[in-house]
């Protein structure tokens, strides 16, 4: 994938089981791009919120430019998945006018908002929408640890069904015109079907969610619309490219998971990525003593984690564009001068080519 080619944004998606350092691989490659020229945001769907730290990012925003040191052609941004405020943001983008206060005031409005199961995976498609909007060039996605990744390609493709069958359609659209003639008015079948849910949730309860739904559901029905063209942009390899981080230990292991995973809902491995492996050159020297047995100690796991790259490339190699090795840094990723010698390993100027 070129990093300064036009035709739109392009996406990576990194995957991986927890404590791995996707969040840090990932920062990492937004940042190459930034150095390269590129507008490119670094955007997580992790709970944890490790980017906060790995960025040193400010509280209180859902995103925001990263200053870099020296003369940096392109920018750096970084994004938490807000589910409140790209919900909010979605109402203010496509509902009408004069039903945006209504909506954002409405009492189910904040409890869809701020408790419904699910929130964090359908907005965060939602950003990803709002985002290509915005500009960006390259957006780079840190998700959340194995399960909920895939959460997120799942759970949107499921609402946009949804939303988008008849009955929930006619629920929503006609709910106004029931409740002006009375409910007698619209059949037995679907007076049994009001009455029971009456019956079990509470005749106010019932009707509040039907009031809202009756000006909710165009924001509904345009989310199933954009949750199913941002799906299809990430199934797009032209687009998209799905990267898998692992680590030496669990490269084979990762790499069959995901892979198995991806195939199965028809997206694609771009690239398996082997974070944080022993590879430091040894002294020609090694002396005697305790230095000597720390470092014959060292030599015995970067042995291992060289035959286990070497494993992973060739039951790998040939069937995902490349294998990058990302060695081991001296200290934790606090802050852009430790993400900085993550992203030299990734040549800053062929940053996608493998180490």
């Amino acid at each position: 994938m070129d990093h300064t080619s036009g035709g739109g944004m392009k996406i990576i998606v990194y995957l991986g089981t927890g404590g791995v350092g996707k969040t840090s691989v990932a920062a990492a490659t937004a940042l190459a791009m930034a150095r390269q020229g590129v507008k490119a945001m670094v955007l997580t769907t992790d709970p944890s919120l490790r980017l906060r730290t790995a960025l040193r990012l400010e509280d209180g925003l859902a995103e925001q430019r990263v200053p870099l040191d020296g003369d940096c052609p392109g920018e750096l941004w970084a994004g938490l998945l807000d589910v409140r405020a790209t919900l909010d943001e979605a109402v203010r983008l496509y509902a009408k006018p004069a039903s945006v206060d209504r909506i954002l005031n409405h009492q189910i409005y904040g409890t869809i908002a701020n408790s419904l199961s699910g929130m964090q995976e359908l907005m965060a498609v939602e950003r990803i929408d709002q985002l290509r909007l915005r500009g960006f060039d390259h957006l780079v996605i840190d998700t959340a640890p194995s399960r909920h990744a895939f959460e997120i390609l799942d759970k949107p493709a499921l609402f946009a069904d949804f939303s988008s069958s008849k009955k929930v359609k006619l629920i929503g659209r006609t709910y106004r015109f029931v409740e002006r003639l009375g409910l007698d008015t619209i059949g037995r079948n679907a007076l049994d079907i009001y009455s029971r849910a009456e019956s079990i949730l509470g005749v106010n309860l019932v009707r509040q969610i039907l009031d809202f739904y009756s000006i909710f559901y165009p924001i509904a029905e345009g989310y199933g619309r954009r949750a199913e063209h941002t799906v299809a942009m990430l199934r797009d390899p032209a687009i998209t490219e799905f990267r898998v981080v692992t680590t030496p230990q669990k490269a084979i292991r990762d790499a069959g998971f995901f892979s198995d995973a991806l195939t199965e809902r028809n997206y694609s491995i771009g690239a398996l990525c082997v974070n944080r492996a022993w590879l430091h050159p040894m002294p020609d020297h090694i002396p005697a003593g305790l230095a000597g047995e720390v470092l014959d100690w060292y030599r015995s796991v970067s042995d291992a984690h060289r035959e286990a790259v070497w494993q992973l490339r060739e039951a790998y190699g040939d069937r995902v564009r490349e294998i990058q090795v990302f060695a081991e840094l001296e200290q934790d990723v606090d802050g852009v001068g430790a993400l900085e010698r993550l992203a030299r390993q990734m040549h800053v100027d062929a940053p996608l080519q493998a180490v």
